[in-house]
């Protein structure tokens, strides 16, 4: 796990390099490199700083260069099954780090070729000086980020945002048809992202840049899963079983201490009781805001831990804490979240990073196994496609309006929409049309619509139902810009690697092969994945109520942090109301004080967006 950046210049243009690299030294805290190449009076700097995880030796030094001379790569990641890879190359290694095993890869059998094979969390720059081209790669999930910028006859790349701001690249300010974007989903899907002229490859997509005439070409490397495993439920979760025990035995892979974060929840209690059965004891970690809050997971994650035998250390934070930590927990994040469980993985990190150096995680399970509601509903509306009752019940749904809870009233918004995307993005939506102009004065949904029905497109030749298309679509968009995304630079601000074997790229094409009643039906979820999991947990444990690692933000925005919030969304002076209606936000903000309606999840979103805007508008 590191940090890469690079820029592709003319010679003459000058550029804050060291800055930029500086400002990553988190991301790899063990060492850095960097290496300036000039082709055809092009200038390229590759750089990168390292975190060791596997070959802890200077042979692991980067940017990295192949034994052919032709290659250059600086690469961020794990490939966990490098070491099966290697038996297909003819050379001798000096190292046994994925990154040689990865560009003798490309020099030996062409970066295109390689893709499909490689299992594992990567963004890389791969550097062809034979043929003057870059390419940026990202990884099928997404779960390593990676930014880019072109303007002119400039082009760069970075892991995070702040590095080409470093390099005086960056002008900061903020995307105005992303802002709609955000306010549609409470993140920006790639390739979009809120900072003005920078974007975010696509996972799974390989981006190729010609230096001669600075021409990009982006293109995906991944196909949708088409074939359909065929036994029984039994047997799929026999399969199963032996598919994630695999994953997760490549994802322990490490010279350095490896731990799991534990919640409360059915999905890393698993992954440490399958580590512990195949001989790991890994210590377990976990957070929580004291048992007075129904939210709290630490007494479900102790009693998992000692269902286990595995020792874990519990951490509780006070509502003081995680609101002295935000200006921090912004500035790592780089971009607005609306995801409350930013706030304790921050503090959790934080102490997870004093024992071990590699965490893995549960994430990545409701996606595709179906665990959020709005499959149910695309469910219910295949058994009854009634254009004129879905209708009917917006219409209640209109009228009830407050009184029904926002999942809801989501679900009835989706159930007249005629276009799969456009009932998607209903189903997730942070604000309705209507809510978005009130707030700016504009409905529009910023691009998110057109990103979905790419998706969709790609998803086509796989003839997926609805609902399977819904979570496959979650699975590359919702995760990878929003909730991978804050894994990876909040586990990073600590120099810390997370990983999470649940999107194991060979797990997931098994269990995206999976006869979607083998994961979710009306009323059910999960299926397969709870069946196998009672093979090494308790029913207890398997089937607990789901807490989803929620925060008492509406309590606590309501109490202790009233004022910091409200200063924060309706100060005269908060530069994002250049852009919003403050009358619009004093609305919203008055209905959750008064408990007209929980805005919560509305609020906290807009509260990180005024952050992080203060924070864009302070660096410029």
């Amino acid at each position: 796990m590191c940090g890469i950046i690079g820029t592709i210049t003319d010679s003459n243009q000058i550029i804050d390099w060291n800055s930029g690299l500086a400002s990553l030294a988190h991301r790899g805290p063990d060492g850095q490199g960097e290496k300036v190449l000039l082709l055809n009076n092009i200038q390229v700097w590759l750089a990168h700083t390292r975190l060791s995880i596997l070959d802890l030796s200077p042979a692991g030094h980067q940017p990295m260069q192949s034994k052919n001379g032709r290659w250059w790569l600086t690469f961020n990641g794990e490939i966990y099954n490098h070491l099966e890879l290697r038996q297909s190359l003819q050379c001798s290694f000096t190292c046994h780090s994925d990154t040689e095993t990865l560009i003798e890869l490309i020099a030996q059998q062409g970066i295109t070729s390689i893709l499909p094979k490689l299992n594992g969390m990567f963004a890389f720059a791969a550097l062809d000086t034979h043929n003057n081209k870059l390419y940026l790669v990202r990884d099928p999930y997404g779960i390593k980020p990676l930014y880019y910028f072109q303007k002119n006859n400039t082009f760069a790349f970075s892991s995070e945002v702040k590095a080409l701001h470093k390099m005086g690249l960056l002008e900061a300010a903020p995307d105005v048809n992303a802002l709609q974007g955000f306010l549609s989903l409470r993140y920006v899907p790639s390739p979009d992202t809120l900072w003005k002229g920078i974007q975010r490859l696509k996972p799974g997509h390989i981006l190729d840049l010609n230096l001669d005439s600075m021409e990009v070409n982006i293109s995906s490397f991944i196909k949708p899963v088409s074939t359909q495993f065929s036994g029984t439920l039994e047997e799929a979760s026999s399969a199963y079983q032996g598919q994630l025990k695999e994953a997760i035995g490549r994802q322990l892979l490490s010279d350095v201490p490896v731990g799991v974060l534990l919640s409360g929840g059915i999905d890393s209690a698993l992954v440490a009781a399958m580590a512990k059965d195949l001989g790991h004891q890994l210590p377990c970690f976990t957070v929580g805001f004291g048992q007075q809050h129904s939210e709290c997971e630490i007494s479900d994650a102790q009693e998992t831990a000692q269902v286990l035998g595995l020792p874990i250390s519990s951490i509780v934070v006070t509502p003081e804490a995680m609101l002295e930590a935000l200006p921090n927990i912004v500035k790592s994040v780089e971009e607005p979240l609306g995801t409350t469980s930013i706030m304790p993985m921050w503090h959790l990190v934080q102490r997870v990073r004093e024992d071990v150096t590699v965490v893995l995680t549960g994430q990545g399970t409701d996606e595709p196994w179906g665990g959020y509601r709005r499959y149910q509903v695309e469910m219910v509306r295949r058994l009854m496609p009634s254009t004129s009752f879905w209708h009917l019940l917006k219409n209640i749904g209109n009228i009830a309006g407050s009184r029904l809870p926002d999942v809801l009233e989501r679900g009835l918004r989706t159930l007249p929409e005629a276009q799969l995307a456009n009932r998607a993005l209903e189903a997730c939506a942070l604000f309705s049309a209507s809510e978005r102009q009130l707030l700016t004065g504009s409905s529009d949904h910023g691009g998110t619509l057109d990103i979905m029905n790419d998706w969709m497109t790609w998803l086509k030749p796989s003839g997926c139902s609805a609902a399977e298309s819904m979570m496959r679509v979650d699975a590359r968009m919702n995760l990878a810009d929003d909730l991978l995304l804050y894994g990876d630079k909040i586990s990073m601000a600590t120099s810390l690697e997370a990983r999470v074997p649940m999107l194991d790229i060979e797990l997931m094409k098994f269990v995206e092969s999976l006869p979607l009643h083998y994961r979710v039906t009306l009323g059910r979820s999960k299926i397969a994945h709870k069946q196998m999991a009672e093979r090494y947990l308790p029913s207890s444990i398997v089937h607990r109520k789901k807490k989803g690692f929620q925060v008492p933000f509406g309590e606590w925005s309501r109490g202790a942090w009233r004022d910091f919030v409200e200063e924060a969304l309706l100060a005269d002076n908060a530069p994002h109301l250049a852009y919003f209606n403050k009358k619009g936000l004093e609305t919203l903000w008055h209905e959750h004080l008064t408990q007209k309606r929980d805005r919560s999840r509305q609020i906290f979103a807009l509260l990180m967006l005024s952050l992080w805007w203060r924070e864009m508008v302070s660096i410029t």
